[in-house]
């Protein structure tokens, strides 16, 4: 009979070439803004590159994060009317997030947010307006529990990869969108600038 691993005694996560860059941009906006000095930056640097887990990356830059405007350590509520809220670059993302749009939009950009839960839970309320949650590669997403009302929601997230964060959307959507997609794509064009 095999006997599977708790959670605490599996190995932590190996980190890949987007984790460290996501790290370095942390310690790059720190360093920017004046939080650290050059000695600092040069060893946070070298620490990033020599780092081999999740985990440790996260430890390194969890002083440098800033943390979410307008929300407690472990929610962040985000409301629009008629206007739009956007979250993208560094930012850190609670275990829970709440949207609640009316003839509005919002926009949250998870690419290079700081996640520290395995789950991050999203309850949506929007009518008339649009949500789009850009995620990244490998992340696992459900939507199974929104219910639509003359909307339209919509995963077009590829699959999952073990080990990273899972977004679980829930909430109400009435005459709106819900999207939940990776990054696109950015072309290179080797023929100079196209007309």
């Amino acid at each position: 009979m095999t006997i599977e691993p708790t959670p605490e005694h599996l190995p932590a996560l190996r980190a890949g070439d987007a984790d460290r860059e996501r790290a370095a941009a942390i310690v790059q906006t720190a360093f920017a803004e004046g939080r650290l000095d050059l000695v600092e930056f040069d060893e946070r640097m070298a620490a990033v590159y020599a780092r081999r887990t999740v985990p440790e990356l996260e430890t390194l830059t969890a002083d440098l994060v800033p943390a979410a405007h307008g929300s407690r350590a472990d929610r962040l509520v985000l409301r629009s009317t008629g206007s739009s809220v956007k979250r993208e670059g560094v930012w850190r993302v609670p275990p829970q997030l709440t949207i609640e749009t009316e003839h509005g939009g919002v926009r949250l950009d998870f690419t290079a947010a700081v996640v520290r839960s395995p789950e991050v839970w999203v309850e949506v309320k929007s009518a008339h307006g649009s949500i789009l949650l850009i995620v990244p590669l490998g992340w696992s997403v459900d939507i199974d529990e929104v219910t639509s009302e003359w909307g339209k929601v919509t995963n077009k997230a590829g699959p999952p990869v073990s080990g990273l964060p899972l977004l679980r959307v829930t909430g109400v959507v009435q005459h709106a969108r819900v999207t939940v997609r990776h990054p696109r794509r950015r072309w290179w064009w080797p023929f100079g600038s196209r007309v």
